[in-house]
């Protein structure tokens, strides 16, 4: 044989019998899907004069109800592992807001409490997280609406109806399934 048809031939049979250990196909038995679904909550944007009732009133809070159709489908709440609850705000108001995030059933009962959030003025850029483990809380299964609460800290001081500042909130919900569960 010549070089040129030895060595190609050295390869093949150094890539055949380099595999020597048998596959082991009971991995397959530790394996464990775990698929994350992110989902749109809220979005609203809440101007001055939405802070005014009709008879130019101020008042200090607005609430806003959301339905949260995910748990209908069994699949989901028989297999909820966690929800991480992620919120982006963006404060061009001169005041400080404080929100209240509350998970609710089909009565209105609360079936989860967020931690309050308080967002300083003319923060552009907040962030929140809260996650849910539902080994601990497994009435949050039942949710269906979410309320969410946007009071003015400090109003002492009467807003400005005609003022263009702007209250950005956008929420989503990241949610943790196990096949196995």
């Amino acid at each position: 044989m010549t070089p040129k048809k030895i060595f190609p031939f050295l390869c093949c049979f150094f890539f055949i019998v380099s595999c020597t250990d048998n596959l082991d196909f009971s991995q397959i038995e530790d394996y464990n899907a775990t698929p994350e679904y992110t989902t749109s909550l809220t979005y609203f944007t809440v101007l001055p004069f939405q802070f005014f009732n009709q008879l130019g009133v101020q008042e200090n809070e607005k609430t806003d109800i959301t339905d949260f159709k995910i748990f209908e489908n069994s699949y989901f709440r028989d297999n909820l592992v966690k929800i991480d609850f992620n919120v982006e705000i963006k404060n061009e108001f001169d005041r400080d807001f404080t929100i209240q995030i509350v998970f609710l059933n089909q009565n209105n009962s609360a079936t989860h409490t967020f931690q309050e959030i308080n967002v300083n003025a003319n923060n552009l850029d907040y962030k929140f997280q809260e996650t849910v483990e539902v080994s601990t809380n497994s009435n949050v299964k039942n949710t269906v609406k979410v309320r969410i609460t946007v009071k003015i800290v400090n109003s002492t001081v009467q807003l400005d109806p005609a003022d263009t500042s702007e209250f950005e909130f956008k929420s989503s919900a990241k949610i943790y399934i196990d096949t196995d569960a």
